[in-house]
């Protein structure tokens, strides 16, 4: 599983880095096409489209059986909701539980407001059928050359708790000089 999230995640922060400063459907396709085109992986790539976006993204476990017959066990499965901008709104995420039904664990927003770029986490409370307030943020602040200027990451134990902060970088935009008059 750890594979599986740290081959999405090198996608996303690529697509970040490089000119989108936002998630976009655009993005999520790049992130696709990489990862399901992996030749050595233990997980296969499959996905649902609406018109030229990525609604549902199935990913299958590679497994073999005790004759080493290579089978496809569901693993994880994530929905997309976008604006009509293209950008991605949120990505709720699910588990294949041992029953074989798909469960709910969380779910992703990103919103984008007055040079702000947010990605908050809520854990998905099966008490209730909903989910619980933020519990992880990330804030993105975008600079005006299609980069990031700085990002902060808060974490709070309970979703009543206030934010601490985790972690901060400010990233130092360097010209790069390639000749001289």
């Amino acid at each position: 599983m750890k594979k599986i999230i740290i081959a999405i995640i090198i996608a996303i922060a690529s697509a970040m880095s490089s000119n989108a400063q936002v998630l976009t459907s655009e993005t999520i396709k790049n992130v696709y096409e990489t990862v399901s085109h992996q030749q050595k992986s233990d997980f296969v790539f499959n996905a649902e489209w609406t018109a030229n976006d990525i609604t549902t993204m199935y990913i299958y476990k590679k497994v073999s059986d005790r004759n080493g017959i290579l089978m496809l066990k569901p693993h994880l499965k994530y929905e997309y909701a976008y604006a009509a901008d293209g950008t991605l709104t949120s990505r709720v995420a699910y588990r294949q539980s041992d029953s074989q039904d798909w469960m709910c664990t969380g779910r992703h927003d990103y919103t984008l407001d007055n040079g702000l770029y947010f990605a908050e986490y809520s854990r998905y409370n099966r008490s209730t059928n909903s989910f619980d307030e933020p519990v992880e943020k990330m804030v993105y602040m975008l600079a005006p050359n299609d980069g990031v200027d700085y990002v902060g990451c808060y974490h709070r134990e309970l979703p009543t708790a206030p934010y601490q902060i985790v972690s901060e970088t400010t990233i130092a935009h360097q010209s790069l000089l390639l000749a001289e008059k």
